[in-house]
């Protein structure tokens, strides 16, 4: 027995170091070790050079210049190191970040918003159900990180997706005690505590053999670092970029019929109003204070010219950005908003919530200005 723990605390000693050689491997990847598990996101937060950049699909599109591909040779000295799915919304997210514990503390990292997530009342499940995992989740119901109150919260909107903690017993379990808030439902929480947490080992030390296999398997080694330009000149970037999208890109098929102005708005803000995105978006940026990072957020603007066409006008369309602007200022993160560029059609890449190759070299200058920042202390 004696003989096995060890044999198992020096293979995952050997995986840590194999990540820690070999995370630059992954930083263009998109595999299920780097988006379900933790020890990759956990490894990358340690290297200097990289900023991981959280989102949907958005950042696994075929789009040129999007910031994976744009940074890879480190142009400005960092890699960027995408996470995202698509489908990935605020709640996969927050237990994401939840799960790196105090890795993120005091660390750099963004966030791309995808609006289309705010103007529908309920998340999409099979979207939650595709992004889950098991390992982030159990993180946070037995973090030491994160308060008993946004436990609580993130517990309450976790139990809304049964199927996806029913087959892991110790999960359904820390889930429900939490969620129900008495003081039995906290004593059996606090009796299962020790198991959840010894779950927990062990899924980190799978996580990282996993992960070492892997390496082993099929990894080289990639850390180009070529020589770095001092910087770059983003306003050539920005005007060729522009000039070529308006010559080459296809303009979006106008709609056969248009909706009189201000006909839709009431519906519009009734749904953005009721979304349930906007309590896990909250869960988020309280997970993010709580664990002192240095965050950015990104968002892409609302379609404006498509929703014009519905019916909704910019003054229902400003709510948007209003709640936006409310909430991450309550919580003290920088936000981005490209709302100026809602009837740019240069700005997209299609009628969803991807930026085309224009939107990518605005948000990559917004990157590039945010790494070179000084580190803002979060306590």
């Amino acid at each position: 027995m004696a003989l096995s723990f060890v044999a198992a605390l020096v293979a995952v000693l050997l995986c840590t170091r194999a990540e820690e050689r070999y995370i630059h491997s992954f930083a263009t990847e998109f595999g299920d070790l780097k988006l379900q598990g933790v020890a990759l996101q956990k490894t990358a937060f340690t290297q200097p050079d990289l900023l991981v950049i959280y989102g949907s699909s958005e950042l696994v599109s075929t789009v040129h210049g999007k910031a994976g591909d744009f940074f890879e040779q480190y142009p400005t000295g960092f890699q960027a190191f995408p996470v995202g799915k698509p489908g990935a919304a605020s709640l996969t997210i927050m237990q994401r970040i939840a799960s790196l514990g105090r890795y993120i503390e005091g660390r750099k990292v963004a966030f791309t918003i995808s609006p289309t997530y705010f103007l529908s009342e309920k998340v999409n499940e099979g979207y939650y159900e595709g992004n889950f995992s098991a390992l982030q989740a159990m993180e946070v119901v037995y973090s030491t990180h994160l308060s008993t109150d946004l436990k609580r919260a993130a517990a309450r909107r976790m139990i809304e997706y049964p199927e996806t903690i029913d087959a892991n017993w110790t999960l359904d379990f820390g889930v429900r005690r939490l969620a129900g808030g008495t003081f039995l439902d906290s004593a059996l929480h606090a009796a299962v505590w020790p198991l959840g947490k010894l779950a927990n080992a062990v899924g980190r030390a799978q996580d990282h053999i996993e992960a070492g296999l892997h390496i082993a398997e099929s990894i080289e080694e990639n850390n180009p670092k070529p020589g770095i330009i001092p910087g770059l000149n983003w306003k050539e970037i920005l005007r060729r970029t522009n000039v070529k999208v308006k010559t080459v890109r296809p303009p979006i098929a106008p709609r056969l019929t248009k909706r009189p102005k201000g006909s839709h708005d009431a519906d519009f803000l009734r749904i953005l109003k009721a979304a349930d995105e906007w309590e896990d978006f909250e869960l988020l940026l309280r997970t993010l204070k709580e664990l002192h990072a240095d965050a950015l957020l990104l968002s892409m603007p609302l379609h404006g010219t498509d929703l014009e066409a519905e019916g909704v006008s910019a003054g229902a369309r400003k709510a948007y950005g209003t709640e936006l602007n409310r909430l991450a200022g309550k919580y003290g993160i920088e936000l981005v908003y490209f709302s100026q560029y809602e009837d740019d059609p240069t700005f997209f890449a299609d009628t969803s919530d991807h930026p085309g190759e224009r939107g990518w070299m605005l948000f990559n200058k917004v990157l590039d200005d945010f790494y070179h920042q000084p580190q803002k202390s979060r306590k």
